[in-house]
């Protein structure tokens, strides 16, 4: 099953967290956490950065969100609107930034930014705009749904509130289905590829399967059944799942919600601050170790483990800090 999303751990494990997942085939971008981008060399392009349509920020501390001042930059001049997510208190931390630049030259321009709030039981969505500097303030509450924050076509994204020193929120992004086309029998079954194809499995991920489609065979244009052409072409499968923990204290009450929301997924992208040594440090600082990062996996049935923002003291010590973390994921 060839994946729908590829994300990419920034700054690698050592520096400030941040995940830029590229949605493939489709002109979308996500950004888990928002800190310094170039602390590791490598940081993100600017037409990468043009593909953000969203931002999922765990916490305001600056090496979570002092990159979005970069952000903010590079799309300043685009019509597509910047969605931005977070925990409680997010939004007037958004505005102050927005508003603590000068927007005299900026009449002309589109940009929109979407805050999304958070909270217990609903969504405050703030929406300003580069027009008239970020003065004026459209807001409307909107109910949650359990863990659901966005909803697109492709995947969904939860959030879950998490204790660190502060609100610490997770994230689960999940791919709705994997839809794959059986290239190899669409000339065998008569068909030709084209522009229909991509309507099709857009068709089957919003569930849209009774009607029918216009195909192109060998003979030409024809209307066909969909779920005929799905019998013929798809192999539909279980979507990717991806989890992003960070800046969480390892408790009860904090793994219980993180196995909800979790459990099964592909990809585990998780802090593992300190080796076990120092677990009551950790705890103190609302911390993982490496060994708590294992244990989580183990927990929530993870493929794959990628550690991340990595104490200073540990720099030089990356390999043991996975090693820890396999050892406790074995068990």
């Amino acid at each position: 099953m060839r994946p729908s999303f590829a994300p990419r751990l920034v700054n690698g494990p050592l520096y400030d967290p941040v995940v830029y997942t590229r949605i493939l085939n489709e002109k979308d971008a996500v950004l888990f956490d928002c800190g310094h981008f170039f602390l590791s060399g490598a940081g993100l392009a600017n037409k990468e950065i043009l593909l953000i349509n969203s931002i999922f920020v765990s916490h305001a501390h600056m090496d979570h969100f002092m990159g979005f001042d970069y952000v903010l930059r590079v799309i300043l001049h685009r019509d597509k609107p910047l969605h931005v997510y977070g925990p409680e208190g997010i939004t007037d931390k958004v505005l102050s930034k927005l508003r603590a630049y000068t927007w005299n030259l900026t009449m002309e321009y589109m940009l929109e930014v979407n805050i999304h709030e958070i909270q217990k039981d609903e969504i405050l969505i703030s929406s300003a705009s580069v027009k008239d500097g970020f003065r004026k303030v459209r807001r409307q509450r909107q109910p949650r749904q359990g863990n659901l924050i966005l909803r697109q076509p492709r995947y969904t994204i939860e959030a879950v509130a998490l204790k660190h020193n502060t609100l610490s929120l997770g994230f689960v992004m999940k791919e709705r289905l994997h839809v794959n086309i059986r290239s190899e029998v669409l000339a065998k079954k008569g068909y030709r590829a084209g522009p229909w194809v991509g309507r099709l499995k857009e068709m089957i991920l919003e569930d849209e399967t009774d009607g029918t489609l216009e195909v192109e065979t060998v003979s030409g244009q024809k209307d066909m059944q969909i779920k005929d052409i799905i019998k013929d072409l798809v192999i539909i499968s279980p979507g990717q799942k991806l989890t992003y923990l960070t800046d969480i204290r390892y408790s009860k009450d904090n793994l219980k919600r993180i196995e909800k929301i979790s459990s099964g997924t592909d990809l585990l992208f998780i802090e593992a601050f300190y080796l076990d040594e120092l677990k009551k440090e950790a705890y103190a600082k609302g911390h993982l170790t490496a060994a708590q990062a294992g244990e989580i996996a183990r927990m929530v049935g993870a493929k794959k483990v990628v550690p991340m923002h990595i104490s200073p003291r540990y720099h030089d010590q990356v390999d043991i800090i996975q090693d820890e973390i396999s050892r406790s994921q074995m068990g």
